[in-house]
């Protein structure tokens, strides 16, 4: 924009010189200027060098030089702020000079006359394995001989009866019951005490009676009682009542008149046994 005002202020200015340079020559000359008869004339002239070097110079653009670089201001330096020295307080007084503590002297202990180590010991030997003596020959068995056959003696009758027992009581083959209750398990002693059991219900189901004071009542009575291994009858109770008196009394009578039961089997040892009967009436 600037450019633009300079040139066309010089434009401006090389047009108003040649006007000027016109009207001077128009004044000098007017008489000569309207020519011969009154006809007007244009009289030409030749400019000198000084006007036509100052045409041109007017007529060249001014030259233009580039505008020079503003110089980048310093940042401004941050002030220190006003550090002013603090004045101690008069009041604190200082603090008195107190005496260190002496601290005691160690001991100067007795030098030790530094003494060589005793050299270790040298190893034991290690002990060589014994040798594992040769394992002797077996000696080989001789053959056997074959012995002649003897003829067996009979037993005494006396440990033959003795085995069998009484003959004809219910003590007959004790002797050899021990014997054979070792051998038998849990399982084969149960089977033989629940067939007992039934031999000894069936002896009382024999004797039962059906009792005339129920008058056509039925029920059923649980009765526990016990009975010795050699089959005698050792005491007689109610498990459970059938809730008439007449049937509870009847069961009992039963078993009691039942009298003596089988002994017991060879695999049963123990000296009692008790077993719960339920009898049944029905009127």
């Amino acid at each position: 924009m600037r450019r633009t005002l300079e040139f066309s202020l010089f434009i401006g200015l090389a047009v108003a010189a040649h006007l000027a340079v016109a009207a001077i020559g128009r004044d000098d000359q007017g008489a000569e200027s309207m020519g011969q008869g009154g006809a007007a004339a244009i009289t030409l002239q030749a400019s000198d060098a000084q006007m036509a070097a100052m045409v041109s110079q007017w007529d060249t653009p001014p030259e233009t030089t580039p505008a020079p670089e503003r110089a980048k201001m310093p940042a401004p330096i941050p002030q220190a702020p006003d550090m002013s020295p603090v004045q101690a307080d008069p009041m604190i007084a200082k603090a008195p000079n107190v005496p260190g503590l002496a601290l005691p002297k160690a001991e100067s202990l007795p030098e030790r006359s530094a003494t060589a180590p005793p050299p270790p010991k040298p190893p034991a030997p290690e002990a060589k394995p014994k040798a594992k003596p040769e394992p002797k020959p077996k000696p080989k068995p001789a053959s056997p001989r074959k012995a002649k056959p003897q003829s067996q003696k009979p037993a005494p009758a006396t440990a033959a009866q003795a085995a069998k027992g009484k003959g004809g009581t219910a003590n007959a083959g004790e002797a050899q019951r021990p014997a054979a209750a070792s051998t038998l398990s849990a399982g084969q002693r149960q089977s033989l005490l629940q067939q007992w059991g039934a031999q000894v219900r069936n002896k009382i189901e024999r004797g039962k009676r059906y009792p005339s004071a129920a008058r056509g009542a039925s029920g059923t009575v649980r009765v526990r009682i016990t009975v010795g291994r050699d089959g005698r009858l050792r005491g007689a109770a109610l498990a459970g009542s059938s809730g008439m008196a007449a049937l509870d009394e009847a069961a009992l009578r039963a078993v009691r008149s039942a009298g003596r039961f089988a002994p017991a089997p060879g695999g049963l040892t123990q000296p009692n046994y008790t077993f719960t009967l339920p009898m049944h009436f029905r009127g």
